[in-house]
């Protein structure tokens, strides 16, 4: 036992002195030294050490320094519990000393140290700290090689066996979580969907409502498949199990992948909304490492919505009362000014803040010291490319941007997010084409437009809407029941029993009278049900043989329909794809042409195309047939115009009844439409002059359409030749207006005033549903 003393004695005088010769790194690491030189050697010592070796194994921008001195901590740590003959903090010890191992890329080592725990946890008889331990093995190998997920899944596959065995539910559904993480890591997302699902219910069975993470790794399963429409819905069930279980220790993290999904989807407001509110839970806990990617996705989402003033103005604000604690930090930090000045055009002084981002960053791409998953590594590496060449392509220095895209695009297949995948296809595509590469452009403008399809689509739009509404409409109906309660909390007592009372004498007679009556309508019904059975069964039998031959015509018939409807939509969206690329080698073109004549003749064609294009676009998403709804689309039209012009100083005023038309009529008058807007933006309003142009599509009676398109400007010239002028826009007005079977006027009215009327012709599948419609009208009346 002396022996024993002496040597305990001999071992704190050491670390005594190690501590002492050890530099002073941060307030946590020498608060940790101060408690273990003022600790009794002891359990308490072994705690302290462990976790000062933990806060050296973490540190950010970690060094051999680091690394050796948690080494230093984790092996003293298991000197001393030898001393002490203490196993369990023996095993804890080699736990730690395992992740060390791991961390320096020691799996031998680290194997080894989590094995002996294993065993010595066996030997004991401890089997659930042996499945802990199974599991925390599993979890510490290191993620960056794929080939050692099958040891993964063995270990989480030992853990679970051994917590089904002592009948722990949900450490045994945890193990089951851990392997579909594996599965997703492996690239088998439709296997970890799988498991995840049938987890969800497990946890749903055994009570357990914490199911925000598992909600967390569908949302990214079906990120990765490009269904952002599931991947939302699993988003917001995350927010709503998080709210639920008030954790709020995360709750800036589902805050901020719900505002990353709405953004992806293009949905800014909602977007800015939720980000901030997760840079709101930042703030509360006081801990500031995702603050500036947070800030990053905010000041984006402003300057979508043509708000940079204010993107700037927070991000002096936010950066002045935090300012960046790291390096991380301060890339982001210059990433977000940059790209305000960008949106003020104020390229030269964005170009150096951009260019710091990318000096900076150099120094923790691809560095694991800076990391703690591979996967953390490549989404960095890919957006700082992505942003620095982006913005190369606005200032149409195409070398440079074509440069940043290729090593984005050299990564392994699956590496790049859909959603991001789609824009860089899209930016090749331009970076292509104004290097004359047109064969390549094409084929990532093919690439870009596949992947934008399966991204977006009315109807997904549509769901993730109503699915927005009932997670408001959940939470306000939470609200209403939380009051309804307190309310009743707050009823009186004996007012509740008097009432009770007397509820209770009026049942007691209203049940003995109601008997007496019941039981002679029983018997009355009973005697009229057995005459009308056996005639209400033939009547029945003869219904339903009807029944099976409209069900066999019926369902044929909608397959025929079906199959229509889809070969329809896929010829108008070949013919929507077509136009664009059309359309984009016209852009491309004119950036070849110093000629003003032809690039306003390039510019006339685009814009008709274009307006077209739309049209087909419209009938691709839409389950309208041949039908376009026109307020919807001359809304569109007329933004597309308004952009493509590039002026604020001109107001649109829009009065468009709800009015579908077929195609056959709605292209003809969308080339109308375009030459008048068109007209009116080049030669109403000369110089600066502001101006307003209204346009007015009414259905006056159910056939009788009657457009309007004016503006407040000059007008039209006091000799001007309606009828004889030769202008290629007048021209086309009026061929299309003769198409419409319409009268067109042109016509001076404080401004220009052009006017169509004409009448609206139904397509012939609808003229045939109307009259098959009017014929059943008829048999049942």
């Amino acid at each position: 036992m002396k022996g024993k003393n002496v040597l305990i004695l001999l071992l704190f005088v050491a670390q005594a002195a190690v501590l002492k010769a050890q530099p002073a790194a941060n307030d946590t690491q020498s608060g940790l030294r101060s408690q273990i030189l003022n600790s009794k050697p002891d359990t308490l010592r072994i705690k302290l050490m462990l976790a000062l070796g933990d806060t050296y194994l973490s540190k950010d921008g970690r060094n051999q320094y680091n690394t050796d001195t948690a080494f230093k901590f984790f092996s003293e740590a298991i000197k001393f519990c030898k001393i002490l003959n203490n196993s369990t903090w023996q095993n804890e010890a080699l736990i730690h000393l395992g992740n060390y191992y791991f961390e320096v890329n020691d799996l031998h080592n680290g194997k080894a140290s989590f094995m002996k725990a294993i065993v010595s946890y066996g030997k004991s008889g401890d089997k659930y700290s042996e499945a802990q331990c199974w599991n925390k093995l599993g979890k510490a190998m290191p993620d960056s090689d794929l080939n050692n997920i099958p040891f993964e899944i063995q270990c989480f596959d030992h853990a679970l066996s051994i917590f089904k065995d002592l009948q722990y539910s949900l450490d045994a559904i945890d193990a089951q979580k851990n392997i579909a993480e594996c599965y997703l890591k492996q690239g088998k997302p439709n296997e970890a969907e799988k498991q995840l699902l049938q987890i969800i219910e497990q946890y749903k069975a055994a009570g357990y409502k914490g199911l925000q993470d598992t909600y967390d790794l569908l949302a990214q399963i079906n990120g990765s498949k490009a269904d952002l429409h599931k991947e939302f819905l699993y988003r917001m069930e995350a927010v709503k199990s998080m709210e639920a279980m008030s954790d709020a220790a995360r709750s800036d993290y589902y805050y901020a992948r719900l505002a990353l999904t709405y953004s992806d989807m293009k949905m800014y407001e909602e977007s800015s909304q939720w980000i901030l509110k997760a840079i709101g839970a930042i703030k509360k806990k006081g801990k500031y490492e995702d603050l500036y990617g947070d800030v990053s996705l905010l000041v984006f989402d402003y300057i979508m919505l043509n708000r940079p003033a204010e993107a700037l103005k927070f991000l002096e604000k936010i950066s002045r009362e935090i300012p960046p604690e790291n390096l991380a930090q301060r890339v982001d930090l210059n990433e977000e000014f940059a790209h305000c000045y960008v949106t003020m055009k104020q390229y030269e002084k964005a170009e150096q803040y951009y260019l710091e981002m990318m000096r900076l960053y150099n120094v923790t791409n691809f560095n694991k010291a800076f990391y703690s998953t591979n996967q953390q590594m490549i989404t960095d590496f890919i957006y700082y490319n992505q942003t620095i060449a982006n913005f190369y392509v606005l200032i149409k220095n195409y070398k440079k941007a074509g440069f940043y895209y290729d090593r984005i695009l050299s990564l392994p297949r699956g590496s790049v997010r859909p959603v991001t995948l789609s824009e860089i296809h899209q930016m090749q595509f331009k970076v292509d084409s104004a290097s004359g590469n047109f064969v390549s452009a094409i084929q990532h403008f093919e690439l870009y437009q596949n992947l934008h399809d399966s991204l977006f689509n009315a109807t997904k739009n549509k769901q993730i809407q109503e699915l927005q509404i009932q997670y408001e409409t959940d939470k306000k109906d939470k609200d209403i029941r939380l009051k309804q309660q307190d309310i009743s909390l707050l009823t009186n007592k004996t007012q509740l029993q008097d009432v009770n009372l007397k509820k209770a004498g009026l049942t007691r007679n209203i049940i003995i009278t109601s008997a007496v009556v019941l039981l002679s309508l029983l018997f009355m019904g009973y005697r009229f049900k057995q005459r009308h059975n056996v005639k209400l069964q033939l009547q029945q039998d003869e219904i339903n043989e009807h029944n099976q031959q409209l069900q066999v015509v019926s369902a044929k018939q909608q397959k025929l329909i079906a199959e229509k409807e889809w070969l329809v939509k896929e010829i108008h969206h070949r013919v929507k794809n077509n136009l664009q690329i059309v359309i984009s080698l016209l852009n491309v073109q004119s950036g070849y042409l110093d000629n003003p004549s032809a690039l306003n003749a390039i510019q006339e064609s685009r814009e008709r195309m274009e307006a077209i294009a739309l049209i087909h676009q419209k009938l691709y998403q839409t389950d309208y047939g041949t039908l376009i709804k026109m307020k919807s689309y001359v809304g569109e039209m007329v933004g597309y115009l308004r952009n493509f012009a590039d002026t604020g100083r001109i107001r649109f005023l829009l009065e468009i009844d709800d009015v579908s038309m077929d195609v056959s009529q709605a292209v003809p008058l969308a080339l109308i439409l375009n030459e008048a807007i068109t007209n009116a933006l080049k030669y109403a309003f000369p110089g600066d002059s502001d101006g307003t142009i209204t346009i007015i599509l009414s259905g006056l009676e159910k056939e009788n359409i009657l457009l309007k398109v004016m503006d407040n400007g000059k007008g039209f010239p006091d000799n001007f030749d309606f009828s004889g002028n030769k202008s290629l826009g007048i021209q086309l007005m009026k061929l299309f207006s003769e198409q419409l079977e319409g009268e067109l006027h042109f016509e001076n009215n404080d401004g220009a005033r052009i006017t169509l009327a004409f009448k609206r012709k139904l397509p012939v599948d609808t003229m045939s549903l109307q009259s098959l419609a009017n014929m059943n009208d008829e048999k049942s009346i």
